[in-house]
């Protein structure tokens, strides 16, 4: 397994009282396959990515990552690891490139330090034309040769749609050395014009060696692209198994899908 979560609780305080978001939940991942979460609005799916990749630090249970604990570690250090994130409905920074957009989910980070220019020009000049080089070759085997966005190096990240920021928010994870993508809702609020691209996507990372855990409410969706699928309920998971049986389960079917 490439990822254990281990008895996973967290509480957080409404008022004078507290309620347990996640009650000791335990999932394992096998590697090189894609696991959807499912479970209804407040079943702790997004707080469970939270602390997966180390946003919220106080819960009690233990996280297991290519055999090593990473409880104590931080966001950084747990996307050092190999551990990257598609946050819910966020895109490109509005303010920065495409080309920058993408550099920064690269982990060398020696030509953004505040005094880089006083160092290896020469040195940083070749790191930043080699991440230029990966970017292109990652948005040419995603989105075909001379696909538009090579010509968008240089436009603004607001200059695309929302549902374009979506699919290369995606691709941008490819610059980073992950072995495990927290995928957030990658469908929600995209024109449906832009699913099959957000699967072929989703799938090219497992073609990749990658691991994928994504939060998905879109069943269809769910059942075209996952592997595995776990029900989220009463802050645990109830239920986790192969997708198309999971689904038509009839617990799920009840409590999730309002199908009798």
């Amino acid at each position: 397994m490439i990822l254990s979560l281990k008895n996973i609780t967290i509480s957080f305080a409404k008022g004078k009282d507290s309620f347990k978001v996640l009650n000791g939940l335990n999932l394992d991942v096998e590697e090189g396959t894609i696991t959807a979460l499912i479970g209804g609005n407040g079943a702790g799916k997004t707080t469970l990515f939270n602390i997966i990749s180390g946003f919220q630090n106080d819960y009690e249970g233990d996280i297991v990552f290519k055999g090593k604990s990473i409880k104590n570690l931080s966001p950084a250090q747990r996307a050092n690891k190999g551990i990257g994130r598609l946050f819910q409905s966020k895109g490109l920074f509005p303010n920065l490139t495409l080309l920058e957009n993408m550099k920064l989910a690269n982990e060398d980070t020696a030509g953004e330090t505040p005094f880089a220019f006083l160092f290896n020009n020469k040195k940083i000049n070749k790191i930043e034309e080699g991440k230029k080089e990966k970017a292109i070759e990652i948005l040419n085997r995603i989105f075909g040769e001379n696909n538009q966005y090579i010509e968008k190096l240089d436009e603004l990240g607001s200059s695309f749609s929302y549902g374009e920021q979506r699919i290369l928010a995606l691709a941008r994870l490819f610059m980073g050395d992950y072995s495990l993508f927290l995928l957030d809702e990658p469908t929600a609020g995209t024109n449906v014009a832009y699913l099959e691209t957000i699967k072929q996507i989703i799938k090219e990372m497992v073609a990749n060696g990658k691991t994928v855990v994504l939060v998905e409410h879109n069943i269809p969706f769910v059942n075209d692209v996952s592997n595995y699928c776990a029900f989220m309920q009463n802050g645990k998971v109830e239920l986790q198994g192969v997708t198309s049986e999971l689904i038509n389960n009839q617990i799920v079917k009840n409590s999730y899908l309002g199908i009798e």
